[in-house]
């Protein structure tokens, strides 16, 4: 079996609450045996930049995988590292596209040997427990986040996560009410995407800790390691991270220096499924738990990163977007099988059975969500990220 083409969809919709643009970035991979495999890139939230992929995949890797067996992943993996490490780094952008490959060329072996993913992997499990991301969204006021996360628990999620970074008292009143609402028995988590300077990290982590969050996730900068590792050994609610993080290499440095409680790899951002299993089995023997990230991806990721945690010991939850209307999870998939209003059973979103991610791609529905260069998730949130609250 042989690659023949390698082709990359950059794609989009209008999110609706906040009105926002949402790009995504898919590969498909085909082969001259028929079979064909999809592997999605993410910058954390769908990807911010497709065409900077795209040039990557179109001017560099299309050229080098024609005529490879897509079979021999680690080799394709390899090869790929090579060509694009020495001049793009090895994190960021580069592991990035790199994942979009991987994953669909492990989408290709499961068809090929006709299992699941996660069978090939070793299986630890064939169902994980989900919590729902919640919105971020600073314009409306509580009744509209009520509403979003009463839909949540209605739908069966053990967990909803809180996005906070408006200012300090504004974001302890919204956990607060938010602890009202879903009671004590559900988990709450907090998320402020890097807004917080580190004083106020730590201040932050003492007035939440009242309301008993799971974890709180990107208290500041990603690249302040020396912070990370203050409020990592000081915070009395357990620091998560991990969705910025885009190598194996990158997590052991974070183990080394005792940075971070709870790790949040993503296939579609460190590399691929392989790279992200090989995470969380390293954090595993460091007694450090991992909860696969899935900001708000496309079917493919979705799909990635369940596999990840069925076949590792050391995840029992995974993060699922929490919006309603999600078209690039639902609309490109001939069966909606990530439809949160159907799909949870007990809490738990329940392993594919059909061969390799176990989706049916509609490459017809690709039209209707064509990318168009325009603003990005920092125009809406400009605080966000910036580590000055």
């Amino acid at each position: 079996m042989k690659i023949t083409d390698v082709k990359s969809y950059p794609l989009m919709y209008m999110k609706e609450s906040p009105v926002l643009p949402r790009p995504f970035f898919l590969v498909k991979i085909e082969t001259d045996a028929g079979l064909f495999g999809f592997g999605e890139a993410s910058s954390a939230y769908g990807h911010s930049f497709p065409l900077v992929v795209k040039e990557i995949m179109d001017g560099t890797f299309r050229r080098i995988l024609i005529g490879e067996d897509p079979t021999n992943i680690e080799r394709l993996v390899t090869k790929m590292r090579t060509y694009i490490w020495g001049y793009l780094g090895s994190t960021g952008v580069a592991c990035q596209a790199i994942s979009a490959i991987e994953i669909a060329l492990w989408d290709i072996l499961g068809k090929a040997a006709n299992m699941p993913i996660y069978k090939l992997l070793g299986a630890d499990k064939d169902a994980v427990e989900v919590y729902a991301t919640g919105a971020a969204n600073f314009t409306v006021d509580f009744d509209w986040h009520k509403r979003f996360f009463e839909r949540n628990l209605r739908e069966g999620f053990t967990g909803v996560k809180i996005r906070v970074g408006k200012s300090k008292d504004w974001d302890e009143e919204f956990v607060r009410l938010v602890r009202k609402l879903v009671g004590k028995d559900i988990h709450i988590m907090i998320d402020a995407y890097m807004t917080y300077k580190p004083e106020t990290a730590m201040e932050m982590a003492q007035r939440f800790a009242q309301y008993k969050p799971f974890f709180f996730e990107e208290p500041l900068s990603q690249h302040d390691l020396s912070s990370l590792e203050r409020i990592s050994r000081l915070s009395p609610i357990p620091i998560a991270l991990g969705e910025r993080v885009s190598s194996l290499y990158a997590f052991k440095e974070l183990v080394e220096r005792k940075i971070g409680n709870i790790f949040q790899p993503d296939a579609t951002i460190v590399g691929g499924i392989k790279e992200c299993l090989a995470v969380c089995t390293m954090s595993e023997a460091f007694s450090i738990p991992c909860i696969p990230h899935i900001g708000g991806l496309s079917a493919v990721g979705y799909a990635a990163n369940l596999h990840v945690a069925l076949a590792s010991r050391n995840v029992a939850m995974l993060e699922l977007d929490g919006a309603d209307w999600q078209p690039m999870r639902d609309e490109i998939l001939v069966e909606p099988i990530f439809d949160t209003s159907k799909c949870l059973v007990n809490g738990k979103l329940t392993a594919p059975e059909k061969p390799g991610l176990g989706i049916d791609i509609n490459e017809d529905a690709f039209e209707k969500f064509p990318y168009e260069r325009g603003p990005v998730y920092t125009d809406v949130f400009p605080q966000y990220g910036a580590g000055r609250l």
